[in-house]
């Protein structure tokens, strides 16, 4: 009966015996060439046949080297072809996705492409909440919300930092002097009335106001939206300022459409990643998460 040391040191065999050296061997497995050459030894101690002529150039197997050689590596590449098809078969199947509209048309829609390419049989199935991310009822296995990061009885992960500056269209650019604080008394303020859960509706301009230094400014006026690509449609057609997100607007002004008018400063909310506790349990869950975990990095 073969032993477990046995099947271990199978292995390093058919290493060494493709190579047909111990030091590249080594190399591949990671470890010293001695710890090789000693791992054949006991296999052939144990076997009670040689396997390898050890020539002053290299090593040739012996012909019981070259027929174990022959089943042990026909072996391995059937059980690293089972264990593929078992792994993609556990990785087949759907990911319920929640998050709010913004951030899934402007920053995860256009990045799924990678995702597919790399998890063919992985089905994401993307619902876009009206507003503001409903985590009751937890009908999702993975979501991104704006947020504080406080959740009870969910798990969340800081995915994204987020940053706030006003913009507008280039026309309304000219109408004053961006950088007077006089000048942002009478301005028509274009608000996401939701910004995050239990949110005042001018909260996120208030937020943005005092840190800006422009703390004397009324934030509580103008034209209010449950969205935050709306107020920033708004203001593309010339209706006001709306106060940007820095991970929804890049193409925005790329194009020109908007402009910005002061620097952005670091925003009070992130972006989570939430779960219920265990779901990474899921080999397709923790895929998913860990695949958008990684795309801060992405460049589109």
């Amino acid at each position: 009966m073969i032993n477990a040391q046995i099947l271990a040191a199978l292995r390093t065999f058919e290493v060494a015996a493709r190579a047909l050296s111990f030091t590249r061997a080594a190399e591949q497995l990671h470890v010293t060439t001695g710890a090789v050459s000693q791992q054949i030894k006991h296999l052939e101690t144990q076997l009670g046949f040689k396997l390898f002529e050890r020539l002053p150039r290299g090593l040739n197997l012996t012909g019981e080297g070259q027929q174990l050689y022959l089943v042990v590596h026909k072996s391995l590449q059937d059980l690293d072809g089972c264990v593929q098809r078992l792994q993609r078969q556990m990785l087949e199947g759907q990911i319920r996705f929640r998050s709010t509209p913004s951030l899934l048309f402007k920053w995860l829609v256009p990045r799924l492409h990678l995702f597919q390419a790399g998890y063919p049989d992985i089905r994401v199935e993307t619902f876009a909440e009206e507003s503001l991310l409903r985590t009751e009822p937890r009908d999702f296995d993975l979501a991104i919300d704006y947020s504080f990061g406080v959740y009870r009885e969910l798990v969340a992960t800081p995915l994204l930092q987020e940053t706030l500056f006003p913009v507008a269209s280039p026309e309304y650019l000219d109408t004053r002097n961006w950088k007077d604080p006089a000048s942002w008394h009478d301005v028509t303020l274009l608000h996401d009335s939701m910004a995050w859960h239990e949110a005042r509706r001018d909260a996120e301009w208030r937020f943005y106001l005092d840190e800006a230094g422009l703390g004397a400014v009324d934030s509580d006026r103008g034209h209010y939206f449950n969205r935050a690509d709306l107020a920033m449609e708004a203001a593309a057609a010339g209706l006001g300022v709306a106060l940007a997100r820095g991970r929804l607007i890049d193409s925005d002004l790329e194009r020109g459409r908007l402009v910005a008018l002061l620097p952005a400063l670091p925003s009070c909310c992130s972006y989570y990643l939430i779960h219920r506790p265990g779901a990474l349990d899921n080999p397709r869950i923790r895929v998913f998460f860990e695949w958008l975990c990684q795309l801060p990095d992405v460049s589109i």
